[in-house]
């Protein structure tokens, strides 16, 4: 049985009560820094609210806020993919596995709707978010990495997993 209703994760659409609870995460830089890619909330609030972002509110129990998720659909190859752009769980809550059921939620939901695979974009420097893809079955992708250096942005690890009957 799990604490406080943490079995139950859940998602919801961000709206503006949580405005408050995400500019705390953001200025969380020293526990959260990576996850925020060092910004203040102003920074990218246009990006992850806007199309075809999907931006939404981890929470647990009676709807309570402990996560915030940013990810977005696109096309690569023929194939439709998800991208994971941001997780992060408030550091109060972290270490209970709400990151890895959020994430397992997630894409059942989008193999659900035909998805081939999952990509998720980490910092070189986050080996904390390294080793979470990692455990949760996703593999470092060097061709995409390559295209990324090529294009002019370097130190991303391009993190990869296949949906197709995966489980976490």
């Amino acid at each position: 049985m799990c604490e406080n209703g943490l079995d139950k994760i859940s998602f919801r659409n961000v709206g503006p009560r949580d405005m408050a609870c995400l500019e705390k995460w953001y200025s969380m830089t020293d526990e959260l820094g990576y996850a925020t890619g060092f910004k203040n909330l102003g920074e990218v609030r246009e990006r992850i609210t806007s199309q075809p972002m999907i931006s939404m509110m981890i929470t647990v129990g009676d709807d309570q806020a402990v996560g915030f998720i940013c990810c977005e659909p696109r096309s690569l190859d023929g194939n439709k993919i998800v991208w994971i752009h941001i997780i992060m769980v408030d550091p109060a809550w972290q270490n209970r596995g709400i990151g890895t059921r959020a994430v397992s939620k997630l894409l059942d939901c989008f193999e659900t709707r035909g998805y081939a695979d999952v990509i998720a974009s980490v910092s070189e420097q986050n080996k904390r978010g390294l080793r979470f893809w990692e455990r949760i079955g996703f593999i470092r992708s060097p061709a995409m990495e390559k295209m990324l250096d090529e294009s002019g942005t370097s130190g991303v690890a391009i993190m990869r997993r296949s949906l197709a009957g995966s489980r976490l």
